[in-house]
């Protein structure tokens, strides 16, 4: 299934501005990845950990790095915008499109990635449906600035998604 012309043109646009993927990361130490669910979607129950606890609440997640990145020349203040924009007035339909735009803004954010990498991942995980199983993964695992320990976790996520596991519920707070 062929991409939306706006989704191509999102993609046309991300790719044509080298300085702007190159802001789509988190401070070293802050970036933190998630995906699925515990008793409620994972950014759901990070929003709520955030609130109570101060050592989440410096960690920083993709959505949070978007809007703070601007999109220069796209009309919208800031990448995050501009995704929403797609979703929400273009009515881009997840598969194929929401997904490829997810996954690209996923792979620079897994990509830029420096030192400790805190993950939260629930139930459901699979590379069929989450970007962290379908990209986030694999790009980290060739991001050579990542902290060991990070990395040792990174290793057992990618084996319970190659195994098929999808009930993953592990997380780590670096």
């Amino acid at each position: 299934m062929a991409l939306k012309p706006e989704t191509a043109g999102f993609l046309k646009y991300l790719n044509g501005q080298p300085t702007l993927r190159s802001r789509i990361r988190a401070a070293p130490d802050r970036t933190l990845l998630y995906a699925g669910s515990f008793n409620k979607p994972m950014w759901k129950e990070i929003a709520d950990l955030k609130r109570a606890n101060p050592d989440l609440a410096a960690l920083e997640t993709l959505p949070e790095v978007l809007a703070r990145v601007p999109a220069p020349a796209s009309g919208h203040a800031n990448l995050l915008d501009y995704i929403k924009d797609l979703e929400d007035r273009v009515r881009i339909p997840f598969k194929p499109d929401g997904f490829a735009v997810w996954r690209s803004v996923s792979g620079i954010f897994a990509a830029n990635a420096v030192g400790k990498v805190s993950f939260q991942i629930g139930s459901g995980v699979t590379a069929v449906d989450k970007v962290f199983a379908a990209t986030e993964v694999a790009v980290l695992r060739r991001n050579p600035n990542i902290h060991p320990v990070s990395r040792d976790l990174l290793e057992y996520y990618a084996r319970c998604i190659a195994a098929g596991q999808s009930q993953i519920n592990v997380g780590f707070t670096a």
